[in-house]
């Protein structure tokens, strides 16, 4: 029978460890309430307070990690997000020598965005819609421990704003109960994330954590309730795009039975090529396929 279990902020990872040891466990099917710390681990509270001398090796902290029971290499976790919930106030900074325009904008600042009934009060006569959804989310990977700032195919720091409420993500699992740790909530982000922030915040998430046996991909994948999307990362955005679109034609084979050329065609005609990020080591791109195309 299905469980749900509760994993409060103060079990976090700053790694994807293969050998860390679990703050849960669970068995597939289970839900998983989640409380996340913002991703600056709650070090600044106020305008005043500026991001500078940040410790990298202690920021974006991940609730967990869970081990799924049952998880073994070759498999695939299935996450599916359905509720997220940030904090009355969140915050974004420029810190120095950080960010994709870091050159123009070397002096630190920090901005506290109120979050109430929706909706962002970034400035009198601006206000940003909420979209949450969490920045990290990752598995161990196999091998040694991975900090939590770059993507990879293990997950880690996505920072997709595509991992909604309804989105469904796939993880390949590398170790032994995959050891799945989230965090870094974002309660509205624009694809780029230029500043090198969102709008950083506490969350709490839940979600229901399936398993796939012996089904293996080779990245994080996502499913929303109109699209298929891929995401890819790399040294480059164009190998992060190339990547990306690999992959979605690999999925066009594999699971709607086209040839490799019409795949390809089809991406063309149909898919959409977003940037997902620019700040986080290694751009991310994903490609988006609309399910509205086939019947």
């Amino acid at each position: 029978m299905a469980r749900t279990h509760l994993l409060g902020r103060d079990k976090v990872v700053y790694t994807m460890d293969p050998k860390a040891q679990p703050a849960l466990r669970i068995s597939p099917g289970d839900t998983v309430v989640l409380e996340t710390r913002d991703a600056l681990d709650n070090v600044i509270a106020r305008a005043d307070q500026l991001p500078v001398d940040i410790d990298f090796s202690h920021v974006l902290p991940a609730t967990g990690p869970i081990y799924i029971e049952g998880a073994e290499p070759g498999d695939t976790l299935e996450i599916l997000f359905q509720e997220i919930t940030p904090a009355a106030k969140g915050l974004s900074v420029i810190i120095p020598n950080f960010g994709f325009l870091a050159a123009e904008f070397p002096n630190p600042y920090t901005k506290i965005i109120p979050l109430r009934e929706g909706f962002g009060d970034f400035a009198p006569g601006i206000r940003i819609p909420l979209r949450p959804f969490p920045g990290v989310v990752g598995v161990a990977p196999a091998g040694e421990p991975v900090a939590n700032i770059p993507p990879g195919d293990y997950g880690g720091n996505l920072d997709n704003k595509d991992i909604v409420v309804g989105t469904t993500l796939l993880l390949p699992v590398f170790v032994p109960g995959a050891l799945l740790a989230i965090g870094d909530c974002h309660a509205a982000q624009g694809d780029g994330e230029v500043c090198g922030t969102a709008i950083e915040c506490d969350a709490t998430i839940t979600m229901q954590i399936n398993l796939h046996k012996a089904e293996h991909i080779p990245r994080p994948r996502l499913e929303t309730p109109t699209a298929y999307i891929t995401i890819a990362y790399g040294k480059t955005l164009e190998e992060a795009t190339k990547q990306a679109l690999l992959d979605m034609i690999d999925y066009l084979q594999t699971e709607k039975g086209l040839s490799r050329e019409d795949a390809y065609i089809l991406c063309s005609l149909a898919v959409d090529l977003r940037i997902t990020q620019l700040v986080d080591v290694l751009p991310a791109v994903r490609a988006v396929l609309p399910k509205a195309i086939f019947m």
